[in-house]
């Protein structure tokens, strides 16, 4: 399936909306991303649960600034699910790896915030952090290339 019959399955599906959103907003994204690496890395060597969830955070607003830069928004019950899904199938296929990473770190996540018995390790928080920073050193590029009045960190 092509990535444009793919977002058209997940408009057709209501998962996805076409939206416009303005370059404040998607700096706003990434200065908050910014602050969750920065807070995580504070917390890292002590808390590794919270740290976990920080990166997990600015991972997915990098997401979303992909997402709503090229005109798009999630718009159902699985918005990380669909937000990782669609900044990873416009990203291009050399991600699919990075992005299959990022969606079992997702689950994790999930369950350390609804089921709580599920602890994180520290290494789970040092592999997030890993695949974060390559992540956002990949994302950086694609962003710089689509729009280069990003504020970019």
């Amino acid at each position: 399936m092509s990535s444009k019959e793919l977002l058209n399955q997940l408009i057709k599906e209501g998962k996805l909306k076409k939206q416009t959103t303005d370059l404040e907003h998607l700096n706003g994204l990434l200065s908050a991303a910014k602050r969750n690496f920065d807070a995580a890395e504070l917390l890292k060597k002590n808390v590794d649960e919270a740290a976990f969830k920080l990166i997990y955070d600015g991972l997915l607003q990098i997401g979303r600034v992909i997402v709503l830069l090229n005109g798009y928004r999630p718009d159902d019950g699985n918005q990380h699910k669909t937000t990782f899904l669609v900044a990873g199938e416009m990203l291009g296929e050399e991600y699919e790896e990075l992005i299959g990473m990022i969606q079992r770190f997702r689950i994790k996540r999930n369950n350390c915030v609804y089921e709580p018995l599920d602890f994180l390790t520290r290494s789970e928080t040092e592999a997030i952090d890993k695949i974060a920073r390559e992540f956002w050193a990949k994302a950086k590029k694609y962003l710089e290339a689509k729009n280069p009045q990003l504020k970019l960190f």
